[in-house]
């Protein structure tokens, strides 16, 4: 069986990276306005690194895909702590065992005298879009090296679509809009003045799913780091 392209949900995925964009390209500094800002530290935040990242993906009981990412770096909180933004994409379709499984239970359930009764398989696809925003430590930040670990929530609207769940309870529960935390680590390689390639570890923990990602990728960076003062 092979996975469609949803090209609904990829058209949805591109309009969140374009808002992403235009609402963090907006100077934190003029929303930053009263002491209890100041003290936080979000008047000092600014658009500083725009990035990409390709990945893979492994969800429990869905084939492994790849992911697309944008990641938006917002500068310095505070010393060594970072705020990034950032859009997830992935599709994919369960897994051959486990749409089996659904169906040989529901044969169980049929009253079928005759042995006639059966159920038709077909694809059942998945895809989840994430938003989701993270404070990230880095370490060693004036280096070309430079390690993080980082942590934060995000929002995953989950769809699933098949002919064998169409119309039903399953297709209500995992179509869902989800609430969840994520961690992360990894590093940054500074190549050259601007540019960091960037290589990271991600967990996703959600009430529907929980999965690990593996990603590389690249950011720009506007604002060349500045040495730290003694």
């Amino acid at each position: 069986m092979r996975a469609r392209t949803d090209l609904p949900n990829l058209t949805l995925f591109l309009g969140a990276l374009v808002a992403l964009g235009v609402s963090v390209a907006r100077p934190a500094r003029a929303q930053a306005q009263g002491s209890w800002l100041e003290r936080l530290g979000i008047d000092k935040l600014r658009f500083s690194a725009l990035g990409a990242q390709v990945g893979r993906v492994n969800p429990y009981g869905i084939e492994p895909t790849t992911s697309y990412s944008l990641q938006v770096d917002y500068g310095e909180l505070s010393p060594g702590w970072r705020i990034v933004f950032n859009a997830t994409y992935w599709g994919s379709r369960f897994r051959d065992r486990n749409v089996r499984a659904y169906a040989d239970s529901l044969l169980s359930t049929i009253s079928d005298p005759t042995g006639d009764a059966e159920v038709v398989l077909g694809d059942v696809t998945v895809s989840d879009i994430v938003l989701g925003a993270e404070a990230r430590r880095t370490f060693l930040p004036s280096a070309w090296l430079r390690p993080y670990v980082g942590g934060g929530v995000a929002t995953h609207v989950v769809n699933a679509d098949g002919r064998l769940i169409d119309g039903t309870f399953v297709e209500r529960a995992t179509d869902v809009i989800a609430v969840g935390i994520a961690g992360n680590t990894g590093a940054e390689v500074r190549v050259v003045r601007h540019i960091a390639l960037d290589a990271q570890a991600r967990y996703d923990f959600l009430s529907l799913a929980r999965f690990g990602s593996l990603r590389i990728g690249a950011s720009y960076y506007f604002d060349t780091l500045r040495p730290r003062l003694p």
